[in-house]
C-alpha cells in the first residue's frame, strides 16, 4: 500500500511539473512566416550517384546536377524549444545524360528537370547559443505532387543520321520523403530570423524510371534504369519579424460641449 502510494505522489509531481514546465515555455513560443531557398547539390553520399546504363551497343552515363527548390515555409511554436515547421515548395531536380554508341565516335549530352511540389511536417528542436543565436535539429516526412513525366524538348541528332532520346515516367503522381536537417539561426525582433542549414531527403520508393534510346535508320535500342531522387541541399530561410500587439487603448470619454 505504502509502495502504491509513493508511486502515485511520483507520477502526480512529474506529471504537474511537465505541465508546468510546458505551459510557462508556451508563453514564448511564437509562430512565424518566412520563405526559403535550397540549392540542390549533386553530392553523392546523401543525394543521387552517377550511373551508366546500357543495352546493345548504346551506353548513357547519367548524373544529377545543381537544382533548385523555393516556397514559403510556416513555424509553428510548441514550446521555447520546440516548434513543427510546414510549407509549400516547388522543386525542379536536373539531370544530365551523356550518350554514346561504344566502339565508334558517336556521342551527344543533354539536361532535363524534373518538377515536383512538396508539403514537408518537420519537428523542430532548438538549442539556444546565445540571446540571438540558436541551433536546430530537424526530420519528419515530406509529401510530393509530381504533374509530369519528362522528356527531351527534341531528339538529338548528332551527324545527321543518329537520334538519342531521354524520357523519364513517374511511379506515381504523389510519393513520401523522410526529411532531416540542421543548421543555425539569428533572430531578431525588428529585422526578422536568418537561417542557414543544411538539408537532405529520401523518397521511400524510387521516383521516376527512364529510359534513353538510339536509333540509326530502322535500328533501335533503348537502355532502362531507375532515379531514386534523393537530394542534399543548403537551407536558406528567412522568417519575417512578428508584429507586436499593442497594449489596450485607453477608451474615449462622450465629447464635452
Amino acid at each position: 500500500m505504502k509502495l502504491r502510494s509513493v508511486i502515485v505522489i511520483i507520477c502526480t509531481i512529474l506529471l504537474s511539473y511537465s505541465a508546468g514546465f510546458s505551459q510557462s515555455h508556451r508563453v514564448r513560443s511564437e509562430n512565424f512566416f518566412g520563405l526559403q531557398f535550397r540549392p540542390l547539390i549533386p553530392l553523392g553520399m546523401v543525394g543521387d550517384k552517377t550511373f551508366t546504363i546500357s543495352e546493345g551497343e548504346l551506353e548513357s552515363t547519367i548524373k544529377p546536377i545543381f537544382g533548385y527548390s523555393y516556397g514559403g515555409v510556416v513555424r509553428v511554436g510548441i514550446t521555447e524549444l520546440l516548434a513543427i515547421e510546414t510549407g509549400l515548395n516547388y522543386t525542379k531536380r536536373r539531370y544530365q545524360a551523356d550518350h554514346a554508341v561504344v566502339d565508334s565516335n558517336v556521342y551527344a549530352s543533354e539536361k532535363l528537370g524534373y518538377v515536383s511540389f512538396e508539403v514537408p511536417l518537420n519537428l523542430l528542436i532548438y538549442v539556444k547559443l546565445g540571446n540571438q543565436f540558436y541551433m536546430n535539429v530537424a526530420g519528419g516526412a515530406s509529401v510530393n505532387y509530381n504533374p509530369s513525366n519528362i522528356r527531351s524538348p527534341k531528339p538529338l541528332n548528332p551527324f545527321g543520321i543518329h537520334l538519342f532520346i531521354f524520357e523519364g515516367r513517374r511511379y506515381n503522381h504523389f510519393d513520401f520523403h523522410a526529411n532531416a536537417e540542421v543548421g543555425f539561426e539569428f533572430r531578431s525582433e525588428k529585422l526578422g530570423t536568418f537561417y542557414l542549414g543544411m538539408n537532405g531527403r529520401i523518397p521511400f520508393n524510387k521516383v521516376l524510371q527512364i529510359a534513353t534510346e538510339y536509333r540509326h535508320d530502322t535500328h533501335s535500342v533503348v537502355a532502362y534504369g531507375d532515379i531514386t531522387g534523393a537530394t542534399f541541399s543548403v537551407s536558406i530561410k528567412y522568417f519575417l519579424p512578428n508584429i507586436k500587439k499593442r497594449g489596450e487603448q485607453p477608451v474615449k470619454g462622450p465629447i464635452e460641449f
